[in-house]
């Protein structure tokens, strides 16, 4: 028999490039009220602020963007997860935007299925996002030699403009401490079947 690694039970993150001119969407969320979510005794300086609108992309002049989200998320659903018989529906939107050193906190989204963010406006490779396994029931911590998929609690990922992510909702996440100089805008999104 042959050697074979099998990622059983893993949690499926998709990463693509929307292609598709992001400029006149930043145009229209230049004065998008927004708010900050901060942790109790917390400076709000520290954190990054999220639009009061969750329902971002439901809006008329946004419905390019939303479709071209769903093209891909459906690629994600139907032709790698293999959900071929289930619809989704896109339940909340919303944007984000994180200034220097700014961050969030470690969270989840328990109201969907899945849960994605695609990167508006960034540095190259800056904008980075932290994925985390708490499922590793393990009482033992060990020192490896080298991170990969199969032994790591976190992984980083350094996304760039146009790059769009979807990952189960029951993925615990943050934004990394910003160390851009100019404000990242990132637009996130739940999904759940219909």
């Amino acid at each position: 028999m042959q050697q074979e690694i099998i990622p059983l039970f893993s949690k499926c993150i998709y990463v693509d490039f929307l292609s598709l001119n992001l400029q006149p969407f930043l145009k229209l969320f230049e004065n998008e009220p927004m708010r900050c979510i901060k942790e109790k005794n917390d400076s709000y300086q520290s954190w990054s602020q999220s639009s009061k609108d969750i329902f971002v992309l439901e809006r008329n002049e946004l419905n390019i963007l939303k479709k071209s989200i769903m093209n891909i998320f459906n690629n994600y659903a139907k032709n790698i997860l293999k959900y071929e018989y289930n619809d989704f529906k896109m339940t909340t939107s919303w944007l984000t935007k994180t200034k220097y050193k700014q961050t969030s906190t470690i969270h989840r989204h328990r109201n969907s299925m899945f849960s994605g963010v695609l990167y508006l406006k960034t540095e190259p490779k800056k904008a980075k996002i932290m994925l985390h396994n708490f499922s590793n029931e393990t009482s033992f911590k060990l020192k490896i030699s080298k991170s990969n998929i199969y032994n790591s609690d976190t992984y980083t990922f350094n996304m760039s403009e146009n790059v769009i992510m979807f990952f189960p909702s029951e993925v615990y996440h943050e934004i990394v401490p910003s160390e851009q100089k100019t404000e990242r805008i990132s637009l996130a999104f739940n999904f759940c079947p219909i």
